[in-house]
């Protein structure tokens, strides 16, 4: 039991920091976002990401991230600027993938423009091998508004928990609303 314990918690640990940043303080985004939660999902307290899973973290999960734009990524140090094309976006996020050597048998099978309520922006679809050799699949959107970068993700174990949960994701893609942040 143990021993399953910390396989879930690495493959945990390498899904959520697969595009974190480098740790560089930097000012607060500007933008931040409301969602509604999907009827059996729970959110895990986490004070730098919203994370969501239905059964366990190892089986699903649903990540959604603001972060300032100019910050570097953890694996190529290239960062998202200011009015840069989604397309571009896109491809520094395909670089830090490609870049992290945890993700193991990495194929992009989708990288296309995508519309997030009324954000122009992009969607990558990818899968990799985790450490027990079991194929992870995730859907990972993002787009920039004005000087924050949002990234919604959703990860799941293998086929059959990707079709069956991905419902959950469409219900957060669906409800998600950006807001400008009072000024402290």
């Amino acid at each position: 039991m143990k021993k399953y314990f910390w396989i879930v918690l690495c493959l945990f640990a390498i899904g959520v920091m697969a595009c974190a940043h480098s740790g560089a303080m930097s000012r607060p985004a500007s933008y931040s976002y409301t969602y509604d939660i999907p009827e059996g999902w729970r959110k895990i307290d986490h004070n730098r990401y919203l994370l969501l899973t239905k059964e366990s973290t190892f089986l699903q999960l649903i990540m959604v991230q603001n972060r300032p734009i100019g910050k570097s990524f953890r694996y190529t140090k290239k960062r998202i600027q200011k009015g840069m094309m989604p397309e571009e976006a896109a491809q520094i996020i395909i670089d830090e993938l490609t870049s992290d050597q945890n993700l193991v048998k990495l194929m992009i099978l989708d990288n296309s423009p995508a519309s997030i309520k009324g954000h122009e922006g992009f969607k990558i679809l990818y899968t990799y091998k985790d450490s027990a050799g079991q194929t992870v699949k995730t859907l990972y959107y993002g787009f920039i508004k004005e000087d924050t970068f949002f990234t919604l993700r959703f990860r799941a174990a293998d086929q059959i928990y990707f079709q069956r949960d991905i419902s959950g994701f469409r219900n957060i893609l669906n409800t998600f609303e950006v807001f400008k942040k009072d000024s402290a």
